[in-house]
């Protein structure tokens, strides 16, 4: 395996070529990388402010979008300026976070770009030393006219005289680069962060292969196929949660219709019993059909059971596949003109539902 590193310096760039992890050839200025070979840009860690920070697990764009918040208290800079970009979390749930110029970036990828070169990662260049093992112990490289420190959670570049100031009493072993290119193979394994996050992240192209044609369409047709089948069991749940509600519906028109009523319309019986009462027309049948008419545009949602008594309306228990469908449902009840209470999801027999009722307003 072949791997180049681009050394971005300003004038004084240079590479590193790396045969399986051993330091074969370096150059000045940036290398010719051929297709298949990978490219890690290393920018200067003067350029780059390093922290380490405690989040909760979280998905990515929500710890990148927390890392901002945090970024805003500790950088120089507007955030707006600033681009953010975060690591993997250590076993104590500690991320490096990187925050760098987005002017930086873009000009280090402009210089890339006129070589015909787009890096598969961007990283600062102290990430690359070895991390020592004790906690008080730092690894320091110079190179470039400047300092280079590598701890535990903790990396930096600066000009030598203040090393000494930054590091404090720690213990600093001082590497040279014949060192520095023997550990790039564990440094590179294991790399803590990439830069090329976020508006920088690397574009992949993607082409169709001679001979993937065939297998692409057959794939697209198995893909419509499932979509199609998929779609029919909606409408079939649909359909059969339909007539559940019709048949739940005329049992619980049985409850408020005179005994002994044949019951072959429910909801003209039961509108015309509410007019002979001088109901106000959001008996059972206005109060199911809020609900059937809210459900409608949820096809997901499916009515497993429905009740109704004249005293507390009209109580139906609806399986959904989200938990926003709950609130969907409420706001067309509440479009509908109707009071409606929505529980919490909850699992029932291997579905989420939640418990819905129904009242006049």
């Amino acid at each position: 395996m072949i791997r180049w590193l681009a050394f971005l310096d300003g004038d004084g760039s240079h590479w590193l070529r790396l045969d399986d992890d051993v330091a074969t050839a370096r150059g000045p200025g940036l290398p010719a990388v051929a297709d298949g070979d990978a490219l890690i840009a290393v920018v200067p860690g003067t350029a780059v402010v390093l922290h380490w920070v405690e989040l909760p697990p979280l998905a990515p764009a929500q710890a990148l979008a927390a890392a901002r918040l945090l970024a805003a208290d500790v950088s120089g800079a507007p955030v707006a300026d600033v681009h953010v970009a975060i690591g993997a979390p250590d076993a104590e749930g500690f991320r490096p976070m990187a925050l760098v110029d987005r002017g930086a970036m873009a000009v280090w990828l402009a210089q890339l770009a006129a070589a015909g070169l787009d890096p598969d990662r961007i990283v600062p260049l102290p990430m690359l030393l070895p991390v020592p093992a004790g906690a008080d112990d730092v690894t320091v490289l110079a190179a470039s006219g400047h300092d280079h420190v590598r701890g535990q959670r903790l990396a930096f570049s600066a000009e030598p005289g203040l090393t000494p100031l930054l590091i404090g009493d720690r213990n600093a072993e001082r590497i040279d680069l014949a060192r520095f290119d023997a550990g790039l193979d564990a440094s590179l394994a294991d790399l803590p962060i990439d830069l090329r996050q976020g508006e920088f992240a690397r574009v992949q192209a993607w082409r169709v292969e001679q001979g993937q044609t065939r297998r692409i369409a057959l794939t697209l047709a198995a893909a419509l196929a499932l979509w199609l089948v998929g779609d029919a069991a909606v409408l079939f749940r649909t359909s059969l949660a339909a007539d559940r509600a019709e048949q739940q519906l005329a049992d619980a028109a049985r409850t408020v219709l005179p005994r002994g009523t044949a019951i072959d319309a429910p909801r003209a019986q039961v509108a015309a019993r509410l007019a002979s009462l001088g109901g106000a027309g959001q008996g059972l049948t206005g109060l199911a059909a809020a609900l059937l008419g809210a459900l409608q545009g949820r096809p997901a949602a499916t009515l497993q059971s429905l009740g109704y008594t004249p005293d507390t309306g009209l109580t139906a228990l609806v399986a959904v596949p989200g938990a926003d469908d709950g609130q969907a449902i409420a706001a067309g009840l509440a479009a509908a003109g109707v009071e409606a209470r929505i529980g919490s999801p909850r699992p029932d027999n291997g579905v989420t539902v939640v418990d819905v009722m129904v009242r006049p307003r």
